[in-house]
């Protein structure tokens, strides 16, 4: 790439471009592929993203897709944490950040972008009005030897794709009324933050490119049918058709017709040929869910087709042949399950070659803020009501929760809050108090939390917060978690990381609250 005014020259070019494109289409995926193409005119890249920054929430979301590599471990909802994302030290610095050797730069564990095989990064803020809307990012395989240049020509270029990405987001909300276009996940995607849940999505990646059967295990409403759809988008298969069956409402009568289809008059009713879900899955992907509710002969039957590769269709002789994957997904406790012989050992052979246990939600606190937040905005999309705005203390609250039901808990939770705040056109801690007390009494007799709120750690349940102020509540909550990080403020392990907020955050909050009193505080 030459250097000098051509520098300038070009990104004019880009921007004529970007701008023209506007006036023909405001759709976020026809300017992104202008940019991209303009790009890639002046210089090979191998990854390029926009992040939008939402500065009331401190939360990033991607623009569109990605273009090129994609990093399966990065959430596609997630804080704009200095600590661990790329476009955090961005918004904290104002500034470019360029990245080329990303274990010094992040040693708490590989980077998402490196684990996707990029050894240099650079991205950029892009501003309006003085205030960061989003970051643009590009990314190397290799660093090339022109970075200045590239450099100098995407800083050339990012006031105009700022304005660019304001436009639109300017006419979409012209279009729909009371609606967010901040944060809105890719489909498929998975929101999440924790390490658990990280290594959990770096598991079924790879998973995901073998054709062996997967084994989904894990509690009630933890996600296990989401992370079947990823383990099936994110394989080579994913051109084929996901095909889910829910084994509980198949009674056994049934069970041979819906799974392998019939003939015919087969049996009194079947006035036609009818294919089963194996067919209806062929080259693609068969989610067999709470797979542990079928009984002894049903996973037998199921057991002969996973051994042969073929199956008959009901009232028919002639065997079928299918290339079919498996994902089979159960909340029962598969020890105990095999030791009593509720199921089948060798059906579980055959399926739990591959098995992946979801963990609880209790387990993986850090991503309840993004998930919290992602609900309340789908919700206000869904019923056309304004998005809750969860405070420090109302967030405190929920992470105080053990939830007995998990990730579906938090979002039949979120619907309750966002119906309430609307209807009194206010948000409150006692509308969060009542509807963990209201999920609370659903919850199964031996589920701990049962609905209440509990410390930090997981001991004596929290006093009522329903007394004093808000501000009392959450400098209460914030010393509690400084007491036992030790005063630990920043890391993976600090205080700022267990409440799920950026350290700049959190020490903005302490100085206003007044809490300056913590022993060996640390940042």
């Amino acid at each position: 790439m030459p250097i000098g005014p051509s520098i300038r020259e070009q990104a004019a070019d880009i921007g004529r471009v970007l701008m023209q494109g506007l006036g023909r289409s405001t759709n976020r995926q026809d300017f992104f592929r202008l940019l991209a193409e303009g790009l890639r005119g002046c210089f090979p890249f191998d990854r390029l993203c926009i992040n939008i920054y939402d500065q009331e929430d401190e939360i990033l979301t991607y623009f569109t897709a990605v273009e090129g590599t994609v990093a399966r471990t990065l959430s596609p909802i997630r804080p704009a944490d200095l600590s661990q994302t790329v476009a955090g030290r961005v918004i904290a610095s104002r500034k470019p950040v360029i990245i080329t050797d990303f274990p010094s730069q992040f040693p708490q564990g590989p980077h998402p972008i490196a684990e996707a095989g990029l050894s240099a990064t650079m991205a950029f803020p892009l501003m309006l009005d003085d205030a960061i809307i989003a970051t643009l990012h590009c990314s190397f395989q290799k660093e090339p030897k022109n970075l200045y240049e590239i450099t100098n020509l995407l800083l050339e270029l990012s006031p105009t794709v700022a304005v660019c990405v304001g436009a639109v987001f300017s006419l979409e909300n012209f279009r729909r009324e009371e609606h967010d276009f901040r944060m809105q996940p890719l489909a498929g995607e998975i929101i999440c933050h924790s390490h658990v849940m990280r290594d959990i999505v770096r598991q079924a990646d790879v998973a995901a490119k073998l054709n062996v059967p997967v084994l989904l295990l894990g509690e009630t409403g933890t996600g296990k049918s989401l992370l079947a759809h990823y383990i099936h988008n994110a394989s080579p298969r994913n051109k084929g058709r996901f095909v889910k069956v829910n084994c509980p409402s198949l009674p056994q009568t049934l069970f041979e017709s819906e799974l392998f289809g019939h003939v015919r008059g087969a049996f009194t009713g079947a006035v036609q040929k009818r294919a089963g879900r194996f067919e209806l899955a062929h080259e693609g992907t068969l989610f067999l869910d709470e797979i542990g509710e079928l009984t002894s002969e049903m996973q037998s039957k199921l057991l002969m087709v996973l051994e042969d590769s073929s199956f008959e269709r009901l009232g028919d002789s002639t065997p079928l042949s299918v290339d079919v994957r498996i994902v089979a997904a159960t909340n029962i406790a598969m020890d105990e399950a095999l030791a009593s012989g509720k199921f089948r050992r060798d059906l579980f052979y055959r399926l739990g070659a591959c098995t992946l246990e979801m963990p609880p939600l209790r387990h993986r606190k850090e991503d309840i803020p993004l998930l919290a937040a992602a609900f309340a905005k789908d919700a206000s999309r869904k019923m056309g009501m304004p998005a809750v705005k969860f405070a420090p203390a109302h967030m405190a609250l929920l992470r105080s929760h053990d939830w007995p039901g998990n990730v579906r808990e938090l979002l039949n939770a979120v619907v309750r809050i966002s119906m309430k705040a609307a209807l009194e056109k206010r948000m409150t801690l006692d509308m969060v108090e009542r509807a963990l007390q209201e999920n609370g009494k659903y919850a199964s007799p031996g589920s701990t939390g049962g609905g209440g709120v509990s410390s930090v750690d997981g001991g004596n349940r929290a006093a009522s917060v329903t007394a004093g102020r808000l501000q009392d509540v959450e400098r209460a909550h914030i010393r509690r978690v400084l007491e036992r990080t030790g005063g630990v403020i920043s890391g993976p392990r600090g205080a700022a990381a267990i409440l799920g907020i950026p350290r700049t955050t959190l020490q903005h909050r302490m100085r206003k609250l007044g809490i300056d009193d913590v022993p060996n505080q640390k940042k």
